[in-house]
């Protein structure tokens, strides 16, 4: 059995694969090809995709869209929802402004955002699942699929690979990984967690996983500096600032990978006490918490499968049920 591995870079991030079968190159090709499909319908960049047409019209007039960014949106409401909020793409204008200071290394301000978090609310965003249209009620709104459109591809890359008969493949985008069974060898797939006062590739833990999808959130993956401050990227859907919750890594496991992507994002602005309550009540999902005093908690389901790569780290770990 032929092993394929490569990195490439799609969707604003590096896309990993390691492919076990018999044809890996023709898998990777098809899988690379299906990538650019969906990076091409779902980007905030791309001109011509359906998100930037459905953004292009807010408050003016609903839009015909794929099924599939149909669905990526109605799941987006859902997890909007199960969240109160925590996790929401219409943070879209706001996102997009602190991506702009960053570059110039400049601090909006308060009444910057304060104006831009008028277009906010996910229940301003209708979707219609019977006629695959979808309306942005406000003037100025926009929504942009980066929490969880990498979930989305990453769950169509392993349907992809099943079709084509591989039985053991992980695909990882830019820290959302998910596996296809098991290692050829037979074992569990072992799946690092970012150390988050570490440099990148130095992990504090590892997950084993199989057919499972395991997503990281922290402030560590983007941000910039003013004045010594840092600046992240997982902002607050309360106040459109960087999050203050009491976290600094949270990596959510479950089979879907585009849930995985919104609980993690979803579970770090929440904080600790109501993050452990949010994966509680989400289907089959599993959490790796960790906060600003380094304790470690594990929801009970992921406990026999994760394990400390290093005792002097300084940190605790604790169960979270």
């Amino acid at each position: 059995m032929d092993c394929f591995e490569t990195q490439d870079y799609f969707m604003n991030t590096i896309v990993e694969q390691k492919i076990y079968c018999k044809n890996p190159i023709d898998v990777y090709k098809k899988v690379v090809n299906e990538i650019n499909r969906l990076e091409n319908l779902m980007s905030f960049f791309k001109e011509d995709s359906d998100i930037s047409k459905l953004n292009e019209v807010a408050g003016k007039e609903k839009v015909n869209l794929s099924s599939e960014v149909i669905h990526v949106l109605s799941e987006a409401y859902k997890f909007s929802e199960l969240s109160n909020g925590a996790f929401d793409i219409t943070l879209a204008p706001v996102i997009d402004y602190w991506r702009h200071c960053g570059r110039l290394d400049r601090v909006p301000c308060e009444s910057e955002i304060k104006e831009l978090m008028e277009h906010v609310g996910y229940k301003s965003m209708h979707i219609d699942n019977a006629t695959n249209t979808a309306y942005l009620e406000k003037q100025g709104s926009a929504v942009d699929l980066g929490g969880i459109g990498k979930g989305f591809a990453a769950d169509i890359c392993v349907e992809l690979y099943k079709l084509m008969g591989v039985e053991s493949a992980f695909i990882n985008f830019g820290g959302n990984v998910k596996t296809l069974g098991k290692k050829p060898e037979g074992d569990d797939w072992a799946i690092g967690i970012q150390h988050p006062y570490k440099q990148r590739g130095v992990h504090f833990g590892v997950v084993l996983a199989s057919d499972k999808s395991v997503v990281t959130s922290g402030p560590y993956e983007r941000y910039f500096e003013v004045d010594s401050k840092r600046y992240h990227h997982i902002l607050d859907n309360r106040t459109g600032w960087p999050s203050q919750s009491d976290m600094v890594s949270a990596t959510v496991i479950c089979e879907n990978s585009m849930q995985a992507d919104a609980l993690s994002t979803a579970a770090f602005v929440m904080g600790l006490e109501d993050g452990i309550q949010l994966i509680k009540k989400s289907s089959a999902a599993e959490a790796i918490l960790v906060t600003k005093d380094n304790e470690i908690y594990l929801t009970k389901g992921i406990q026999p499968s994760f394990y400390l790569t290093e005792q002097n780290w300084g940190f605790s770990c604790y169960a979270a049920d």
